[in-house]
């Protein structure tokens, strides 16, 4: 198992979505869950909160020493697709993760 971080992001008090931070480059990691997770509870979707959250755990990855990060997306996931690509993802290939196409991002850091 790869060591993983895991943080909430709330506002004003309130939970709105999660990271996850995974800071190897096991095989799991690179074929399956990526080494960035992140989501926001469906009621705050559409209010710039997956771009917000990406961009501070970009911010954690670079403070915990590391130089890139990969995203494995569900390709249906338009809009985390559009938020991995307005923080810079850059896209591998599209792999086939328990019967569905997901897309890797690798993100410079």
């Amino acid at each position: 198992q790869p060591v993983s971080f895991h943080y909430w992001a709330i506002d004003d008090g309130k939970f709105i979505g999660e990271f996850q931070l995974r800071t190897e480059f096991t095989e799991k990691v690179l074929n399956d869950i990526g080494s960035i997770g992140y989501a926001v509870k469906v009621s705050e979707w559409g209010k710039g909160y997956g771009s917000v959250i990406l961009r501070l755990g970009l911010e954690i990855a670079r403070e915990k020493g590391m130089k890139k990060v990969l995203l494995n997306i569900n390709e249906n996931n338009v809009a985390s697709i559009r938020v991995c690509e307005k923080a810079g993802g850059k896209l591998q290939d599209t792999i086939n993760i328990n019967g569905e196409k997901n897309r890797r991002y690798w993100i410079e850091l």
